[in-house]
């Protein structure tokens, strides 16, 4: 009996501490983006297939930094910052069927 509670707890104590690690780690990995203009940050694979082909034939040789998306109603704008080879970077807008919006492209750095 005395070894099945003190096994308990050394897996409580290590339990929890892998529990406290895990949240550390979390935190730190996490990264906050500040919402602007109503956008909000994605992954990039959560950007459609259309917004991604477009950047792959539009923008060849700049990859993506960041991603966006801002929901209006019904409708949906990306907006993706790309990144190319000599880091400057861009910011673009693109409806859900990966047409560029016009005079919306920006560029950065």
């Amino acid at each position: 009996m005395k070894k099945i509670l003190i096994a308990a707890a050394l897996f409580a104590a290590f339990g929890l501490e892998g529990a406290y690690a895990n949240n550390a780690m979390t935190s730190q990995t996490q990264i906050s983006v500040p919402a602007e203009d109503g956008f909000k940050a994605i992954e990039a694979d959560q950007l459609p297939q259309a917004v991604k082909d477009a950047i792959a034939k539009n923008y060849e040789g700049q990859t993506i930094k960041a991603a966006y998306v801002k929901e209006e109603g019904e409708v949906k704008t990306y907006k993706v910052t790309l990144a190319a080879a000599d880091d400057k970077t861009s910011d673009v807008l693109f409806n859900e069927q990966g047409e560029v919006l016009p005079g919306e492209e920006k560029a950065g750095n």
